[in-house]
């Protein structure tokens, strides 16, 4: 397994094969397999050019999060409201699924080091990019919500539970948990999105 190699002196593109490397051992293999050496493997370079980047493979697994969330941050941030809550929740849901199928198997190590507030620069930063997206679904929840005459519950937890549902749907496209019981993904996600408006906004 080898990503497309960068020309020498492309200091930026070498930095994208290396999470494109890591990105590549996750999805396969999981956190175990997530070693600087095979990182190094993968991106075709030396284990002593990828330290030069990150300090370790917690800093390398904390830079693939926090680019998927700041992906999912821009998504969040210019989404059209008029969509409504679920159709922003079906807008953003391939994002959060790509995210899940690629990083899900390591989200364990993640959480445990980057949101418990454990390690280095680059994993404070990696919290710090989760926060932040955090806060972006809020302000699209709610702005959604407005734009289309309603409220949400007035509750700090909302968003956090609307990020845990979408994780938890993500995860049951990815494994089929609804297949088993003959339940279409699309049905899945309409009923799901509905289901996450109805417990997110006001009656009345």
């Amino acid at each position: 397994m080898q990503v497309a190699r960068t020309a020498w002196g492309d200091a930026e593109g070498r930095h994208r094969d290396i999470l494109a490397s890591a990105e590549q051992i996750l999805a396969e293999s999981g956190y175990p397999a997530l070693t600087m050496r095979a990182i190094a493997a993968g991106a075709g370079v030396s284990s002593g050019t990828v330290y030069q980047y990150f300090a370790g493979k917690e800093d390398v697994f904390a830079a693939l999060m926090a680019r998927r969330l700041d992906d999912l941050r821009d998504t969040l941030d210019t989404v059209d409201r008029g969509l409504g809550v679920t159709g922003v929740l079906c807008e953003i849901l391939p994002q959060v699924t790509e995210l899940w199928r690629r990083l899900g198997r390591s989200a364990p190590q993640w959480e445990a080091k980057v949101l418990a507030g454990r390690g280095g620069r680059g994993l404070v930063t990696s919290a710090t990019v989760y926060r932040r997206t955090i806060q972006a679904l809020a302000r699209a929840l709610t702005e959604t919500a407005a734009a289309n005459g309603q409220a949400l519950v007035d509750d700090p937890a909302v968003a956090f539970w609307v990020w845990d549902s979408l994780i938890g749907l993500a995860d049951d496209l990815l494994h089929g948990g609804a297949a088993q019981g003959k339940v279409r993904s699309k049905r899945l996600v309409e009923f799901a999105t509905a289901a996450i408006e109805r417990g997110i906004v006001t009656p009345g």
